[in-house]
């Protein structure tokens, strides 16, 4: 079936139903609840869509019963990987995942990406699942429809309708901080281990490899991870800092280019009148690319995939940035990320 035809049917799903109730508009001057944009009418014209989204998205818990949603994920393998918005999660030790209408609550974090704010999950199970279809497209055009997870049930995923309301873009940091660009052991006695280096970060470039033990930063020998903190504190982003690590038994200099932290930006009187920290991400800036629609979502509603009227992924919706605009990760990036993250 081709684009043009299937974009084509989705307008004539949508221009029948409101058709079919202009006269209840235009007496009431207000849309009954059910004829809304998440209401029953509109579900049942996307509902191709919503039967992907039922399949290949998640509703991912941390509230230690499955009772409160926290975030969406991306079903990405048929062995149970998910992928979800990280600094939702960050810190929770109690993670469970419902995928279609079954709960699993064995469930471990095999992965995160800071640059991208992901993080891999994994369903410990022997159920085969279905990952979404990522879109070959490199960019959605303004204007084309999107389709993302609105509400869910405990049984049923919902529908939310947009369309691509910007370019693709680079969302730049409205944080001060720099960091390294690695993810340090957590228990005590590695804590200046290195876990995990970022992709393309100022570590990566300089050559830092998982295992490498930081032993000084600039003139100051790293005792614990606040020692770190403080010899980069008062530097920009770009500025260079020299750091010494242990690899195996040998010693190794390397001059590391400082990266903009990703933080969470101050929130403006129009960001407060849209909700504030219950309806904004944590983290929506830092973002290298991202495609930009006008989908009315929540932060508890991102994380899961973002669908065209065909059923293709592309992308996956990583912050809720404003009253009026939400970022998702392009197909692109999307596939890059689950393909290292997967190895």
């Amino acid at each position: 079936m081709g684009m043009m035809k299937i974009y084509t049917q989705g307008l004539i799903a949508v221009a029948t139903i409101l058709s079919a109730h202009l006269p209840a508009i235009a007496t009431q001057g207000t849309l009954p609840a059910e004829q809304r944009i998440n209401g029953k009418l509109v579900w049942e014209a996307f509902e191709p869509q919503r039967q992907i989204l039922q399949k290949s998205s998640a509703v991912i818990y941390t509230d230690g019963k499955s009772h409160v949603k926290t975030v969406y994920g991306v079903v990405v393998s048929e062995q149970g990987h998910v992928l979800t918005k990280a600094s939702e999660i960050e810190g929770e030790t109690t993670i469970s995942i419902r995928i279609d209408g079954d709960l699993f609550s064995d469930v471990e974090v095999v992965d995160r990406d800071d640059q991208w704010d992901v993080a891999m999950l994994k369903v410990k199970s022997d159920r085969v699942f279905t990952p979404v279809v990522l879109s070959e497209n490199d960019d959605v055009q303004q204007g084309n429809w999107v389709i993302s997870n609105g509400s869910s049930s405990r049984s049923l995923r919902r529908v939310r309708i947009g369309v691509a309301s910007a370019v693709t873009r680079e969302i730049k940091s409205a944080s001060s901080g720099v960091i390294l660009g690695v993810q340090l052991g957590t228990e005590e006695k590695k804590s200046l281990e290195i876990k995990k280096v970022t992709p393309e970060s100022g570590a990566d470039k300089a050559g830092m490899k998982p295992g490498d033990v930081l032993l000084s930063a600039g003139d100051v020998k790293l005792k614990e991870r606040a020692d770190l903190l403080k010899t980069m504190k008062g530097k920009k982003p770009g500025d260079s800092l020299q750091v010494e690590v242990l690899r195996g038994k040998k010693k190794i200099k390397l001059d590391v280019e400082l990266m903009a932290r990703p933080g969470k930006p101050r929130m403006s009187r129009n960001d407060q009148m849209s909700g504030g920290e219950n309806s904004l991400s944590k983290r929506r800036d830092g973002f290298s690319r991202v495609l930009h629609h006008d989908t009315p979502l929540t932060k508890s509603s991102v994380g899961g995939p973002v669908l065209t009227l065909d059923g293709a992924c592309v992308g996956m919706n990583i912050a809720r940035a404003s009253r009026v605009a939400t970022f998702a990760i392009p197909a692109r990036e999307l596939r890059e990320i689950i393909t290292r993250m997967l190895k």
